[in-house]
């Protein structure tokens, strides 16, 4: 008859054999709980300080190069631009059309490309520079493509960062680093006008332009220069980053698919964009999102209009 020390052991062996550690590389099955645990913690603070601080810098970008319209109206772009306060409204509202036009499609060519690094800082680098040739606008048409275009470009960053922070945090780590990437839009209202105040106030007329010209300038080369250092920080995927040793990919990996039963990107032939477009459909929590974004986006009104 078995001891309860021998009964013990042959449960822990069963649980190996079954549970997520079947699938795990052989050295995370050989350490102890309190050893991985401690790895565990080491490799997500890694990861943390690599790529929180510039998704967050990246999405205060974001947002001041959308709202900074708001600013440019009390800088006199209507007034220089000839613009009636309808076309104005239709300036700003045209930015959405297209941003909820390349959500979708934007990260489905970044779940077939695997390459965050590559991706989402060259988008940033093109909306950047939109929004500093927005100071080239001489109509109304003008700066209505400008628009268009920007939000068409800057559509590819958040959903493309939740898509990046899913691939690296497990559940429960994920709605930490979910909440601290949205501060980064709270960031950008709460100091956003103080910059475009700062800009607008002390430039109209240097070199011959306009203050709100200053605006778009000033905004969009910042915007760049975050970009170029971005395609330095922005890491891949667990098993494609190269600041992480081979057992810190392994780990990284494995991690993900004792959480919720999935690998992370593998390569371009193990992903179909048409497959993860079907699975997020029938996914009720895409639903329910998809509220939740409409609101938010909603209250975006209040930092557009709230200047004037």
């Amino acid at each position: 008859m078995a001891t309860d020390l021998d009964k013990h052991d042959l449960e822990q062996v069963d649980t190996v054999a079954t549970g997520p550690f079947r699938t795990a590389p052989q050295w995370i099955r050989d350490v102890t709980p309190d050893e991985l645990a401690k790895r565990e913690t080491h490799l997500r603070r890694k990861i943390d300080l690599r790529l929180l601080p510039m998704i967050v810098l990246m999405y205060i970008l974001n947002y001041l190069d959308r709202n900074n319209i708001a600013a440019a109206k009390l800088a006199g772009i209507l007034e220089d631009l000839h613009l009636s306060a309808t076309q104005f409204n239709t300036t700003v509202s045209i930015l959405f059309a297209g941003y909820l036009f390349m959500q979708i499609p934007s990260n489905m060519i970044l779940n077939k490309l695997g390459k965050p690094s590559i991706y989402l800082p060259s988008c940033m680098l093109v909306w950047g520079l939109i929004s500093g040739l927005t100071a080239a606008a001489q109509s109304y048409g003008g700066l209505l493509a400008a628009r268009f275009i920007l939000g068409f470009v800057e559509a590819a960053y958040f959903p493309g960062c939740l898509y990046l922070l899913s691939c690296w945090y497990t559940r429960k780590e994920l709605a930490f680093r979910t909440g601290l990437l949205y501060s980064g839009s709270l960031l950008s209202g709460a100091f956003g006008g103080l910059l475009a105040a700062a800009i607008t106030g002390g430039m109209n007329g240097v070199r011959g332009l306009s203050a709100w010209r200053w605006l778009f300038i000033i905004e969009g080369m910042a915007t760049v220069v975050v970009a170029v250092a971005a395609a330095f920080i922005i890491p891949d995927l667990p098993r494609t980053t190269r600041w992480l040793n081979e057992e810190e990919k392994q780990l990284a990996a494995w991690r993900l698919e004792a959480d919720i039963g999935e690998d992370d990107w593998v390569d371009t032939k193990h992903q179909h964009p048409l497959h993860g477009f079907k699975l997020a459909v029938l996914d009720i929590k895409s639903w329910l999102i998809l509220l939740v974004i409409y609101g938010s986006t909603a209250s975006g009104s209040m930092t557009t209009f709230f200047p004037t």
